[in-house]
């Protein structure tokens, strides 16, 4: 199906639904009319003797107009009808076999109130009713005036032919008829551009909810990639000083942290050795471990630079050295081949670590130059290994900063 279909067949299930809605607003306005027409010729006051023999057929014609209605309103509702293109065949029925049964029953009427009362107002009214009320085509007007206008001509003739009395009903007919149809025709018109360019907003509002809806996802995987090392896909050292700039915002008292930093023993003859390719497989994989030591304690792992990795933890010290250990053992457990390395013939790192109750964002910062520190002393005994260094470090490294302030 062509857009073009689509826009129609969409236009033709909003006017549709719009006229089953107003179905509900001719049905209460009938059952007003019914209920007020039935009182008056039920009571009989109005009439003749000669026009009281048409009053059971007024009153049961009445009757069946209310039950009508009234069905309409039960089970005519908002909530309950919905218009889709499956169903959409199904109400216009509904829709148009509710225009001619009232408009018929009401002919019917019509026809007695020319014999008795020379006039067709009751046709007239509803007619411009349905003219104004629903938004139709010409040709379902055109089929309504087929089966109602001839039989109400035919018995205006009968009765009293052409002559002064007939102008009470063919003036009106001739005036009210036309009106009708005008104002149908501009209804329809309308109603029909309007639900054209409604749909039209509404299909580009949903395309523009879309495209901004794709933009934000892209932004969002913008700024993932600015965060992110396009090699091992960790988090960069950017993302990592965002995460310390965190840190020190939410420390509202002392936190211990411990930070980890972690360097794969010499790196640069494994890559002069095995080449570059074999020594980004190496980094993704110790990347990888250490992101999943990482997630499995709650901590923080990011891609320092180069060879060096670093981790950011809230435990205890002795969790941490217990951490330590268990980094060194399962790099080992890679069995990542490294001949040139004066440590052993497989993949190892080593590790500085610095454990301290962290009070302020400095603070933070000079531990992680401490663990950087106890790295260099961790390489200088031999790799391999861990060397950690702790709060009183820091209290010193905070000494010194200080005096160097001054």
């Amino acid at each position: 199906m062509g857009n073009h279909e689509k826009l129609t067949l969409s236009i033709q299930i909003e006017v549709l639904q719009f006229n089953l809605m107003r179905m509900r607003a001719v049905a209460w306005t009938l059952i007003y009319v019914s209920a007020i027409i039935t009182v008056i010729h039920y009571g009989e006051v109005f009439f003749t003797k000669t026009e009281r023999e048409m009053v059971p057929a007024y009153i049961g014609i009445h009757i069946i107009l209310f039950y009508i209605d009234l069905a309409v309103l039960l089970f005519v509702k908002e909530k309950r009808i919905k218009v889709t293109t499956f169903n959409l065949r199904k109400y216009e029925f509904i829709l148009l076999a509710y225009i001619y049964t009232i408009l018929v029953l009401i002919t019917v009427i019509t026809v007695m109130d020319i014999y008795f009362f020379k006039h067709a107002a009751l046709y007239e009214v509803l007619f411009l009713i349905i003219c104004t009320f629903f938004s139709l085509p010409f040709r379902k007007i055109f089929w309504i005036m087929l089966i109602t206008v001839p039989p109400l001509v035919i018995s205006a003739y009968l009765s009293v032919g052409i002559s002064g009395e007939s102008i009470k009903i063919f003036l009106p007919m001739s005036l009210i008829i036309p009106m009708g149809l005008i104002i149908q025709r501009h209804t329809f018109k309308i109603k029909r551009q309007f639900t054209k360019q409604h749909i039209l907003l509404q299909e580009e509002m949903t395309k523009s909810k879309n495209l901004s809806k794709l933009l934000a996802e892209k932004n969002n995987e913008l700024s993932e990639q600015v965060l992110r090392d396009t090699l091992t896909n960790l988090p960069n050292r950017r993302a990592f000083n965002n995460k310390l700039t965190q840190i020190g915002q939410q420390l509202s008292k002392p936190k211990s942290l411990s930070v980890m930093m972690i360097d794969i023993d010499f790196f640069k003859n494994l890559n002069d050795y095995y080449g570059h390719l074999q020594g980004d497989e190496a980094l993704i994989k110790v990347a990888t471990l250490l992101d999943e030591i990482a997630a499995k304690y709650n901590a923080f792992a990011a891609r320092w630079g180069g060879e060096e990795f670093v981790i950011v933890s809230q435990h205890a010290a002795k969790f941490s050295e217990h951490v330590c250990e268990e980094i060194l053992e399962e790099v080992r457990n890679l069995n990542i081949r490294h001949e040139r390395s004066e440590v052993a013939d497989i993949l190892t790192v080593s590790i500085g670590m610095c454990h301290a109750k962290i009070s302020n964002i400095e603070q933070l910062k000079a531990c992680c130059v401490l663990a950087d520190e106890a790295l260099f002393t961790a390489k200088q005994n031999g790799r391999n290994n861990f060397f950690s260094k702790n709060e009183i470090s820091l209290k010193t490294y905070d000494y010194l900063y200080n005096v160097r302030k001054r």
